[in-house]
This record gives C-alpha cells, structure tokens and sequence, in this order.
C-alpha cells in the first residue's frame, strides 16, 4: 500500500505540473482579472499540494506487518453504492435540460440523501416541497413583472 501511495502521489504531482506549466500558454486579456487559466492553474496547485502530502504521509507512516491492501470488488456494498451514486448523478445531468436546475436538484439531492443513509422522511419531503414552492413563486414573479421566462425545462408554456 505505501508503494502505491507513492506512485499514485508522483504521478499526481507529475500531472498537475504539466497541467500548470499548459495553463501557462492560456490567451491572456488585458482588462480581466481572473481569466479562463484561473481555475485549472488552482486545480492543478492543489492537486500538487495534495499529491505532495499523500508521498509525505506515506514516507513517514510506519509499515505495519499484515497490512493488506483493500480490493475493489463491485460486490462490496461500499461500491454498490459508489455506482448508484454515479447513476444519480448522471441521471441528473440527462434531466437537467428538460426538467430545469431547480426541479431537477431537489430530485437527485433526495435520492443522494436516501443513499447515503438520511432516513428523515419530513426533513426530505418539506426540501422537495419548498424547491418546488420556490421555483414556481419565482416562475410566476418573473412571469409578471419582468414579462418574460426564468427558466426553461418542462415549465416552458405552463404558466
């Protein structure tokens, strides 16, 4: 295992180098203070930073006898719900379009919440309500007011 978290941590640090130095060739503007190489240059410092902690953890971290690495089995639990959890989150990017943000967002948060083990159906129930609630008072203030569309999805042509 401290093998592999060294690899893993080199390779990391080897990766966020060259995506920093490509950043480096990113378009500048003059008048913008923050440009499209912001945010990966900052990904790229703290995929480093945390690279360089896990070689550090793992060079002076005692090697314990016995210790086996854990495997990646798609029968442990563990997995089962790390791949649901990608399931939700891919079926809430595919319903983002039709649905909208805020009809989407309440469904894929309460299904997240339901596997991950928040089991307070009232809590979860008023969540869904006051999205909904919320994006329908929203829907019809805009409608009024400003003449014109919030947002798209299913809602288009309801009000």
């Amino acid at each position: 295992m401290k093998k592999a978290n060294i690899v893993c941590g080199l390779v990391g640090m080897s990766f966020s180098a060259f995506a920093f130095i490509r950043t480096l060739s990113f378009r500048q503007f003059p008048l913008v203070p923050i440009g499209p190489e912001f945010f990966p240059r900052h990904m790229a410092i703290g995929l480093f930073v945390c690279s360089a902690v896990l070689v550090i953890q793992s060079l002076v971290k005692k090697n314990k006898k016995n210790e086996k690495a854990p495997t990646i089995s798609p029968f442990d639990k563990g997995m089962q719900r790390l791949f649901v959890g990608i399931a939700i989150i891919i079926a809430y990017a595919l319903l983002w379009e039709p649905l909208g943000f805020l009809i989407a967002t309440p469904l894929a948060m309460a299904a997240l919440m339901l596997l991950l083990g928040y089991r307070r159906y009232n809590d979860s129930c008023f969540f869904l309500g006051d999205n909904a609630g919320y994006f329908w008072r929203i829907q019809f203030l805009f409608e009024c007011f400003y003449a014109g569309r919030h947002s798209a999805g299913i809602t288009v042509n309801r009000l």
